[in-house]
């Protein structure tokens, strides 16, 4: 099977209409896991091959995990409760006593770390996102690490954050006047009110094509190196967030704000993504995507690919609606995104039924 590229991807109003669901958990969460979240995997491979070439690090050699969610169990006794209204694919610390620059209120060894960088999917579209938490039992000192890194490299960070366009969650406002306080006074004020959570995220709403996606993975990457930074200070290291940017392409970024901070897409490769037409006639109705997928058993019914493969699966009709073909379970079936290229709108083969 072909590895899906990212121009292979797309994200639209089906995949809200998921998140949204209130009825039939499971269906729900088996749709984000073998649906969603193959489509999330590709977003992030492409933003952590682009940190290999901008950074020159290698993520998972410097203590970093994926995560992901949602993490059900495959075979199940009990009926399944959780609701899951998002998915999420990103990086995070190792669940290792690795965590030397921090120290926990216990004395124990620090195995879980408080930072992460993340593709959040939820009903309303998809989130670049940095999340930190106080939801641990560090102490004060190993918290106010982070606002220390935030504050001593200010104008930096707000550089990197415009280009980015992660905006900081903003919780509190000024007691005087009611104004939003300026972002450093902020930070101060959360240290003195022992308040250690500062996140940072960039949203596009549905529908999503390649070319949004590449804004977010841009967004991620740009970040990267405030997050690379933190899980050094927390292994106890020196964070080398000055060499990171002050490497040639990234600094060409910051001198100068009407660049694009990202590796573009290659021209001719953008002109096909922005020429390509998107036949109408092939959106399957409100619902039945879900149904057609697990009918299917969430495989391609022709190559027998699914997830764990790596395949991107569509809902394809069986005869296209050009050709009379109505919108019911009987004309739909399960394909791979290289299976569902390979089949043109002149073939009516029922793939199911080799």
């Amino acid at each position: 099977m072909e590895k899906p590229k990212i121009e292979d991807v797309s994200l639209d109003e089906e995949d809200a209409k998921l998140l949204k669901l209130q009825t039939d958990l499971l269906l729900k969460a088996k749709g984000i896991r073998y649906s969603i979240l193959p489509k999330l995997n590709i977003i992030l491979e492409e933003a952590l091959s682009r940190i290999r070439k901008i950074y020159g690090i290698e993520v998972f050699n410097e203590g970093s995990i994926v995560c992901s969610s949602p993490n059900f169990r495959e075979k199940r006794v009990t009926e399944l409760k959780v609701n899951y209204d998002y998915a999420y694919v990103g990086i995070t610390g190792s669940r290792t006593p690795i965590w030397k620059g921090f120290e926990r209120t216990d004395g124990k060894p620090v195995k879980i770390i408080c930072y992460s960088l993340n593709f959040i999917l939820t009903e309303y579209g998809l989130l670049t996102q940095f999340t930190s938490t106080d939801d641990l039992k560090l102490t004060d000192n190993s918290f106010r690490k982070y606002f220390d890194f935030v504050l001593k490299n200010m104008p930096t960070i707000q550089t990197i954050q415009s280009l980015s366009e992660m905006r900081p969650f903003l919780y509190c406002k000024d007691v005087n006047d009611n104004a939003i306080i300026p972002f450093n006074k902020y930070i101060e004020k959360l240290i003195d009110n022992r308040f250690y959570v500062l996140n940072f995220d960039r949203e596009i709403r549905f529908p999503l094509d390649a070319l949004e996606l590449n804004e977010l993975i841009n967004s991620f990457v740009t970040f990267f190196p405030i997050y690379d930074s933190l899980i050094r200070i927390a292994k106890g290291e020196d964070d080398i967030f000055s060499k990171l940017i002050s490497m040639v392409k990234f600094k060409d970024i910051l001198s100068d704000k009407e660049k694009e901070p990202k590796i573009a897409l290659a021209e001719d490769e953008e002109k096909s993504l922005l020429s390509r037409n998107i036949d109408k006639t092939n959106i399957v109705r409100a619902g039945i995507r879900w149904q057609v997928f697990e009918r299917d058993d969430f495989k391609c019914v022709a190559c027998g690919n699914s997830a764990a493969d790596g395949a991107i699966l569509h809902v394809d009709h069986i005869i296209p609606r050009s050709k009379g073909g109505k919108d019911e379970m009987d004309n739909y079936q399960t394909l791979c995104h290289t299976c569902n290229i390979g089949k043109s709108n002149k073939s009516q083969i029922d793939l199911r039924k080799r």
